[in-house]
C-alpha cells in the first residue's frame, strides 16, 4: 500500500513539474551587498552603491548588534573577528566606534544603521532586504521610513504576522526557522484550518530542492520562493522557476539569468 501510494505521490509531483512556465518575473537580490572589486559579502558602501549602479533594485544587507546596542551591516561577529586578526575574541562584538574605526576587511567602508537609512531614502526605487533580524519592533525603531520598500526573512511565524500587520513591503518565511516544520504545515498546507494570515513566500537554500519535505509542499500548495545563494543561473531546475520570486545572488547581474 504504501508504495502505490509513493507512486501516486511521485507520478503527481511529475506531472506539475512537467508543465512549461510562460509566466517569469524573478527579482535579483545583491546578496551582502554584491560584488565589489572582486569581493563578494562584504555589506559594505563601496557594494551597496555598485549594485544600485548595476541596476539592482534589491539589496539585501546582514545586520548585526554592536556592544553598545547600535545596529551595523555585518555578518556575523565570529567572521569578523576572526578576518580582523582578532579570533581570540570569538563572537564578543565591537563598540560602534571600535567596528567603525577599524572597518571592514579588505578596506571596505562599513555601514551603520544611519548611513543604510540614509542611502535607500535617497535611492527611493530600491527595496532594502534583510535575512538576520526579524523583529518588527527592532526594525521599526531603526528603520522607521523603510518599512514600505523592506523585505524581510522572518524566523519565526509571531515575526511573519506582526511584519505584516506593521505594513512591510514582503516578509518571507526563512527554511532556518526553529517551527519551520509546523509553521508551513499549518499556515502555508492547512492554512484554512488555523487562524492567522497564510504564508505566502518561504526564502529557502539552493539545495531544499532535493528535500522530500519542499516537494510535498511544491506539489500540495500554491508560494513563492527567495532563492539563496545562486551564482550561475543555470543551477536552478527549468521547473522550478515559475515558483521563484527572488534569488540571492554574489556575483550575478540583473539580466544575466539564463531564462
Amino acid at each position: 500500500m504504501m508504495k502505490f501510494l509513493s507512486f501516486i505521490c511521485s507520478f503527481l509531483l511529475f506531472l506539475s513539474c512537467s508543465e512549461e512556465y510562460k509566466s517569469i518575473d524573478v527579482s535579483m537580490i545583491a546578496h551582502a551587498g554584491g560584488l565589489v572589486n572582486g569581493a563578494t559579502m562584504t555589506n559594505s558602501m563601496e557594494a551597496i552603491n555598485s549594485a544600485r549602479d548595476n541596476g539592482f533594485k534589491f539589496i539585501e544587507l546582514d545586520l548585526s548588534f554592536t556592544s553598545d546596542s547600535a545596529l551595523v551591516a555585518l555578518h556575523d561577529w565570529p567572521e569578523y573577528n576572526k578576518a580582523m586578526g582578532m579570533p581570540e575574541r570569538g563572537d564578543a562584538p565591537l563598540s560602534l566606534e571600535e567596528f567603525m574605526e577599524k572597518g571592514l576587511p579588505g578596506g571596505f567602508t562599513p555601514l551603520t544603521s544611519a548611513e543604510i537609512n540614509d542611502f535607500f531614502l535617497k535611492n527611493d526605487d530600491l527595496f532594502f532586504v534583510t535575512d538576520k533580524v526579524s523583529d518588527a519592533d527592532i526594525l521599526n525603531r531603526f528603520f522607521p521610513r523603510l518599512r514600505h520598500r523592506m523585505v524581510v526573512e522572518a524566523f519565526s511565524y509571531d515575526d511573519y504576522v506582526a511584519l505584516l500587520n506593521n505594513g512591510y513591503f514582503c516578509a518571507m518565511y526563512s527554511c532556518m526557522a526553529e517551527d519551520i516544520v509546523p509553521a508551513t504545515m499549518k499556515h502555508l498546507l492547512f492554512h484554512y484550518m488555523f487562524p492567522g494570515p497564510k504564508i505566502e513566500m518561504v526564502a529557502l537554500h539552493t539545495s531544499a530542492f532535493e528535500y522530500s519535505y519542499l516537494k510535498l509542499l511544491r506539489l500540495f500548495s500554491d508560494f513563492k520562493i527567495a532563492l539563496f545563494t545562486v551564482n550561475n543561473s543555470y543551477d536552478i531546475p527549468a521547473d522550478c522557476i515559475d515558483e521563484i520570486k527572488f534569488i540571492y545572488t554574489d556575483s550575478l547581474r540583473p539580466g544575466d539569468a539564463a531564462w
